[in-house]
């Protein structure tokens, strides 16, 4: 890491530190120690191996959504989880951007293309998540009203229904224009600029959403692959003992909020988790302790599987750059 960058993560940490410490400065330590006399070891297991099970899919997703002639599988998934460690530590999903070079420079996949396909992937993703989510909101709609209030539901659901409904009009639109766009000028050229490649970009993206075949796949296993999410963290609430009537309402929301704090804070310093799980939590009656419990238990299930398949490949890929 550049030493221009340290002060970010410095910052990013020492924030982390202080909503952690004034989350749990409160919690009565015997009622920490009750807490995870009720928890579930086996439950917590299961939730685990169902998100090793998750991300694997996710990596093939994007296996499957480049165009043939693919790379090999174990490539692609390699650089997959390599990338999905990264996210861990950098904020705003970051990692990403390596995925979109690594396809690059060891599989020599056009600049335009892997971004493309990366993109698609990660946004079919987030909507089918943005849709479930609406539907959790809308499903239970009686039960946030008395939580949040009517308005703060009704300003919940306006926001997803915008952000989820937007961003798919946005495809819709990119896929209508890159038409326009000449074939020519998309991948005659071998050594293209960077407007070159964003044109490029913009017209694989429209013609990968033209494809009917290519959006059902990648939708389905989207949806398979979000809902495995969902329920792994809906698992980890029994596992600290935490009964309550709608669990993967629950586990969508504190999802949901992560999300968003992952934009400033990376997940693995665990501040965004554990703000969400309070917040959410508590609206649902669960006490604090508890909530810190299940925030113990999500950082678990959401770093422990990324890590162990991540870091192994993470390493390989500097392996592979000192040989060159």
């Amino acid at each position: 890491m550049s030493t221009k960058n340290r002060p970010w993560w410095i910052l990013q940490l020492l924030a982390s530190i202080a909503i952690i410490g004034a989350l749990v400065k409160d919690v009565d330590s015997e009622q920490m120690v009750s807490v995870f006399e009720y928890a579930r070891l086996d439950w917590l297991l299961l939730a685990v191996l169902l998100k090793f099970v998750t991300l694997t899919l996710h990596e093939l997703r994007l296996w499957i959504a480049l165009p043939a002639p693919r790379p090999p599988i174990q490539q692609v998934m390699a650089i997959g989880f390599a990338a999905g460690v990264l996210n861990l530590v950098l904020p705003g999903r970051a990692g990403a951007l390596a995925s979109i070079a690594f396809l690059n420079r060891e599989c020599y996949v056009k600049a335009s293309t892997s971004t493309a396909i990366v993109g698609l992937v990660n946004f079919l993703e987030a909507a089918v998540f943005g849709l479930m989510l609406l539907g959790v909101l809308l499903f239970g709609a009686s039960q946030w009203e008395s939580i949040l209030g009517a308005q703060e539901h009704a300003r919940a659901l306006q926001w997803v229904t915008i952000g989820t409904l937007g961003g798919i009009a946005v495809a819709i639109l990119i896929a209508i224009l890159s038409r326009f766009v000449s074939p020519t000028e998309r991948y005659a050229i071998e050594s293209p600029s960077p407007i070159q490649i964003i044109r490029d970009t913009f017209a694989k993206t429209g013609d990968t959403l033209s494809s009917p075949s290519w959006l059902i796949v990648n939708t389905s296993t989207a949806a398979i692959q979000v809902a495995g999410m969902i329920c792994a963290f809906a698992i980890a609430l029994p596992a600290v003992g935490i009964h309550i009537p709608t669990p993967w309402v629950a586990a969508a929301g504190v999802l949901a909020l992560s999300s968003i704090a992952a934009i400033v804070l990376p997940p693995s310093y665990g501040a965004g988790p554990a703000a969400a799980s309070v917040v959410i939590l508590s609206a649902f009656g669960v006490g604090q302790a508890s909530a810190l419990a299940y925030a113990g238990a999500w950082w678990i299930i959401s770093q422990l599987p990324a890590t162990l398949l991540g870091i192994p490949c993470l390493w390989g890929r500097k392996l592979k750059r000192t040989k060159y």
